[in-house]
């Protein structure tokens, strides 16, 4: 996500310089888009490090209780 907003932006630098009008027009759009564009890339952002949060949480919980499992199961065998 973030490597596709660097190419825009260098995108947007080259047009600025190659067609002034052009760069204008497409300013005019971006300048109402962006506010929604800032608000998609913070939900993303937050969603994100929740997601991983909540992954690390719960292979926390769920590879200790399957490590416990598998201990139990090789002292089973060996008896």
């Amino acid at each position: 996500m973030k490597s596709i907003g660097s190419y825009f932006l260098v995108g947007v630098i080259a047009l600025y310089f190659i067609n002034q009008n052009a760069f204008n027009n497409i300013l005019d759009h971006l300048v109402h888009i962006s506010p929604f564009l800032l608000i998609i890339y913070v939900v993303w952002i937050l969603g994100f490090d929740y997601f991983r949060a909540l992954r690390k949480k719960l292979g926390e919980k769920f590879g200790m209780h399957f490590k416990k499992m598998k201990r139990k199961l090789y002292k089973l065998r060996r008896s």
